[in-house]
């Protein structure tokens, strides 16, 4: 079975993308699952494809790099959160991919912990896109983010709303409804949430819901995912397996690399450890001594906030 699956990533992100695609290969439990590895980056990121295709040919001679350097279209779009507007290379997928019609799209900052087969032969018929619930629906941050002025475009999509860092897409369909158009207006407005927003905007009904086990925020704590539960964002069970026996982790919050002590920051690091190839590529005890910001940085990012006139 050969799985199309695309990474997209700016030059912040070369190191991390060797551990996703490591941990991508080696987590296959089910050995005949192969994968087409489409990697997607700008210029200056595109030096890591030497390193990218040692890590693939030692963990799987049948899976296949493809590095696809574009310059970003979204280069000028709205960043926010520290997140850089290489966030928005997910849009392209349906462009510069023309000859494929389905392909799993997933952030750099997971681990993953099984195969994509089962996700990989969904059905989704005529669904743009399949993706897991996002912490958004959370009742106290729905109602954080009300107060946006473009958050009357997502009324519809109160407990619906996806995360976009684990996508099944249906390239295919976003070609024919032309989609593109829409993303590119939506591309210049302020939206806290990037092309995560642009996704729930504009496909609304047409989402097919993934299990959470797909997509584990590793930034939740258990009283979290016990809130999913009492407010029927996802059953008991959802919870329990996504916890359990995640598929893919989703370091959505703080990160591993940065600080040791973030929840599941410690399976992430035991994994990097564990291979040779990977020793080495972050600074362990940099890590360790980080516990959040200080003071005076939480002073100076919320006047940052105030003077962009962002939502704090």
């Amino acid at each position: 079975m050969q799985i199309k699956i695309a990474f997209c990533f700016d030059e912040n992100l070369t190191n991390q993308i060797l551990v996703t695609v490591a941990s991508l290969l080696d987590s296959r439990k089910n050995k005949e699952v192969h994968y087409d590895i489409y990697c997607v980056c700008t210029k200056v990121a595109s030096g890591v494809a030497v390193r990218l295709q040692e890590i693939i040919a030692a963990r799987d001679k049948e899976s296949v790099l493809t590095m696809k350097v574009i310059d970003n279209p979204y280069e000028d779009s709205y960043e926010v959160r520290e997140i850089s507007s290489g966030a928005y290379l997910r849009l392209v997928l349906h462009r510069i991919l023309p000859e494929v019609d389905k392909i799993i799209y997933a952030d750099v900052d997971v681990l993953f912990r099984n195969d994509l087969a089962d996700i990989w032969n969904l059905s989704i018929g005529d669904y743009v896109l399949a993706a897991v619930k996002g912490a958004v629906n959370l009742s106290d941050k729905w109602e954080w983010n009300s107060d946006r002025p473009y958050w009357k475009q997502l009324e519809g999509m109160r407990g619906k709303y996806i995360n976009s860092g684990v996508l099944l897409l249906n390239l295919r369909k976003i070609r024919e409804q032309q989609l593109e158009q829409q993303w590119d207006r939506w591309a210049n407005e302020k939206l806290y949430y990037q092309d995560q927003d642009i996704l729930n905007i504009t496909c609304q009904d047409a989402i097919y819901y993934l299990p959470l086990k797909y997509n584990m925020f590793a930034y939740m704590n258990g009283q979290d995912y016990d809130r999913f539960v009492s407010e029927g964002i996802f059953s008991k069970e959802e919870c329990k397996e996504a916890l359990e026996q995640p598929v893919i982790i989703h370091y959505a919050g703080d990160k591993p690399w940065k600080r040791y002590d973030t929840n599941q920051g410690h399976l992430w690091w035991e994994y990097v450890n564990s291979q040779p190839d990977l020793q080495g590529l972050f600074d362990e005890q940099k890590a360790r001594s980080y516990h959040g910001p200080t003071f005076a940085e939480k002073v100076i990012r919320k006047f940052k906030k105030i003077v962009s006139k962002e939502k704090i």
